[in-house]
């Protein structure tokens, strides 16, 4: 993919990741992974979150790549040092660096902690970069970098609170996961979280181990539609630029 195709193929993940809202991760203890991709399709989720958790995900991100090419398809749990990378393959093989998965095609890079900025800066202009920080000083250095969101650990919100409020003055966007149970999104919404993630660990817990991709797909459902409702009250005006043109 030639980089004026790579950049067009970025608005459009931003696009369909902005505008779902939710995004759905797969995580190391989930139902079979393809009954989820099925589920996700059911529910007209149109971008995943693949973590680097996942024992089978040296496998199964170039397989969700080639067999669902339209899928936004952002990887999850990404390291940025090659070095650290090689370490920690001897116990983790499934490990990727950022250079492979671009060549598998994904359609960004979400991770658990922070990144270089030089590294930000050099795959920002193609990919979804979403880093996450600690500190309201490395959510900003990040952010001017090139990210495109800010990824926060939950359950509390005062991070996000202080990222997105008084003196910050709403600059930060931010993607929120961790403990994000469908009674904590309107309050993740009304704090700032333009996107909240969760895990299928959460999505499903209490479920049967052999429920069907059918009932995944209606809980899929319950958690685009908070976050569509909580976000008609705080942030009206993401509803309305909706299937806009790229300017709105």
């Amino acid at each position: 993919m030639n980089d004026t195709n790579r950049k067009s193929r970025l608005f459009s993940a931003y696009r369909c990741m902005h505008e779902q809202g939710f995004v759905p991760i797969f995580v190391e203890e989930q139902p079979d992974p393809k009954t989820l991709i099925e589920a996700c399709l059911q529910a007209g989720v149109t971008c995943i979150e693949y973590t680097l958790r996942c024992p089978d995900a040296n496998t199964m991100i170039p397989w969700i790549r080639q067999n669902y090419p339209d899928i936004c398809l952002l990887a999850g749990s990404t390291l940025d040092d090659d070095d650290i990378i090689r370490k920690a393959k001897k116990r983790h093989p499934q490990l990727l660096t950022l250079s492979a998965l671009a060549e598998i095609g994904v359609d960004g890079f979400v991770s658990m902690v922070g990144w270089k900025l030089g590294n930000i800066a050099k795959y920002s202009p193609t990919h979804i970069v979403c880093p996450c920080a600690q500190t309201v000083r490395e959510a900003f250095l990040q952010l001017g970098a090139g990210s495109h969101f800010i990824k926060v650990l939950g359950p509390s919100l005062d991070f996000v609170n202080t990222c997105r409020k008084g003196p910050t003055f709403g600059a930060c966007p931010i993607m929120i996961t961790g403990g994000m149970s469908i009674e904590r999104i309107d309050a993740a919404v009304e704090a700032g979280a333009v996107i909240v993630g969760a895990g299928f660990d959460l999505l499903l817990r209490g479920q049967p181990s052999n429920i069907s991709s059918r009932k995944i797909a209606d809980v899929l459902k319950q958690y685009i539609e908070a976050v569509k409702e909580s976000r008609a009250e705080y942030y009206p005006d993401i509803g309305t630029a909706i299937g806009g043109d790229a300017a709105a």
